[in-house]
């Protein structure tokens, strides 16, 4: 079979094709197929088709299934995309001249006539592909989300204007016409190098990223099996009644039978006795193993989310966190001084500070030592997030717009961060305590609050 190119010709057609079967239906259902593609339900003439797109294709496609597919929904940008989309029409598909970018324009109208447009960006870029939720040139929701920090052409954070990406690269000799914008032709080379270097230093990155994700990957499959085998002990433990009521069936037929049978009827109930016992003093050893495997995974969820979202000077620290999620190589608590940096921090106008986190062990850090025992912590519920740490000087209590504000940040440093909005708990600092054994910025917390807030960046 012939290899297949998405060049830039192929998405034009592409668009075109689109563009005349399907302009005009409506979107039904926007979902995540079992396979891991995303994918759209669109009513058209009488009938439904499903578009599915799979940026990590090699090369990503886009295709047309028409035989329906279970969808299952899940949180973040999958559900953001749904409840914008769901409901709209698609207008047009188009196609970015000389390039691998496909655009889908849907809109809606009110009773009112009024109408609202959003678009949605398939970049089908061999390697680098996404699909991004765009309205009123702001990103709603992305598949894949990332800050200068981690690609210096450009960023795709929610929230901030969508920036098309750059166009394909097309090698030329180095003359006048390639160093025109610049003084001389040392400043062109030299600009070059840094390039290069650039992009030598993010492709390390990237191959320290995926190995940490790989190692999570795998301590999560050896967690996992490890419950399962404890999920079936604790099984075999609460049906242990019944091996007690045949060995007490066993003694009730005892006058039954001759000498010798009793002996070794006697045997068999004695055995039968002694497995009951056993598998009774386990449960309360079963119980506590699977809570700890429980917190190890919620341990390997956060650490996982940590390497996503870490910038390249932060990869120390998660590669640190991660190493001591296995007991045989665990550190010290006590580690080398870290670069010092200050905090993402937030001046509310009645006199609040807020602080966020933005690894493991900063997390750490403001919430045990910059902290104090009455301020305020925030935190996204069972989802994988940064600490948010809200201070008043003078102590007293916060008015609700700062505690909104401080929930608002907790949700959009958090893995949520594309949802519409985001269940966050916060609770006062003395009421939050390390998890034992557990990388820096695993905690336990109690007497919470929640806010069901809307994540706004800082």
């Amino acid at each position: 079979m012939a290899s297949l190119r998405t060049d830039p010709e192929l998405i034009a057609r592409l668009a075109a094709e689109i563009d005349a079967r399907f302009a005009g239906s409506k979107v039904r259902d926007v979902g995540r197929l079992p396979d891991g593609r995303t994918a759209l339900v669109l009513w058209s003439r009488g009938s439904e088709h499903t578009l599915c797109i799979d940026i990590f294709a090699t090369p990503p496609l886009v295709t047309l299934e028409d035989v329906p597919l279970a969808i299952e929904g899940e949180p973040g940008f999958i559900r953001a995309t749904g409840a914008a989309l769901r409901g709209s029409r698609l207008l047009r598909a188009s196609a970015r001249k000389g390039d691998r970018l496909l655009r889908l324009t849907f809109g809606t109208r009110s009773r009112f006539g009024v109408g609202d447009e959003s678009d949605l960006y398939v970049e089908l870029v061999p390697r680098f592909g996404n699909i991004v939720l765009v309205r009123k040139e702001r990103i709603v929701a992305a598949a894949k989300e990332f800050s200068l920090a981690e690609n210096t052409t450009r960023a795709v954070e929610v929230g901030q204007s969508y920036a098309l990406p750059p166009l394909p690269a097309r090698d030329r000799p180095i003359g006048p016409e390639s160093i025109a914008r610049h003084e001389s032709v040392l400043e062109y080379l030299s600009a070059h190098r840094a390039d290069r270097v650039r992009a030598g230093e993010s492709r390390r990155a990237q191959d320290r990223r995926n190995v940490l994700i790989k190692r999570l990957d795998a301590r999560e499959s050896k967690i996992r099996r490890e419950l399962h085998a404890v999920a079936e002990k604790q099984r075999a433990a609460a049906d242990r009644d019944a091996l007690r009521a045949r060995g007490e069936a066993i003694y009730a037929g005892l006058h039954e039978g001759s000498a010798l049978e009793q002996e070794e009827a006697k045997a068999e109930a004695a055995a039968l006795f002694a497995r009951y016992k056993k598998l009774g003093a386990s449960l309360a050893h079963l119980d506590e193993r699977a809570r700890v495997l429980h917190a190890a995974l919620e341990a390997v969820d956060q650490l996982r989310w940590e390497a996503e979202r870490a910038e390249d000077g932060d990869l120390g620290d998660v590669e640190e966190a991660v190493t001591q999620l296995d007991p045989r190589t665990r550190r010290s608590r006590a580690t080398a001084p870290r670069r010092k940096r200050a905090p993402l921090e937030v001046q509310t106008s009645s006199g609040s500070r807020i602080l966020v986190g933005r690894s493991p062990s900063e997390n750490a850090d403001l919430t045990f030592r910059v902290a104090r025992p009455d301020d305020w912590w925030f935190h996204a519920q069972n989802i994988p997030g940064a600490h948010v740490i809200l201070q008043r000087h003078d102590r007293s209590e916060p008015p609700q717009t700062d505690l909104d504000r401080a929930a608002s940040l907790a949700a959009f440093y958090s893995k949520a961060r594309s949802s519409a909005k985001v269940p966050i708990d916060y609770t006062l600092r003395k009421y939050v305590r390390a998890q034992r054994n557990a990388p820096p910025g695993l905690v336990w917390y109690t007497h919470p609050h929640t806010i069901m807030a809307i994540p706004q960046p800082i």
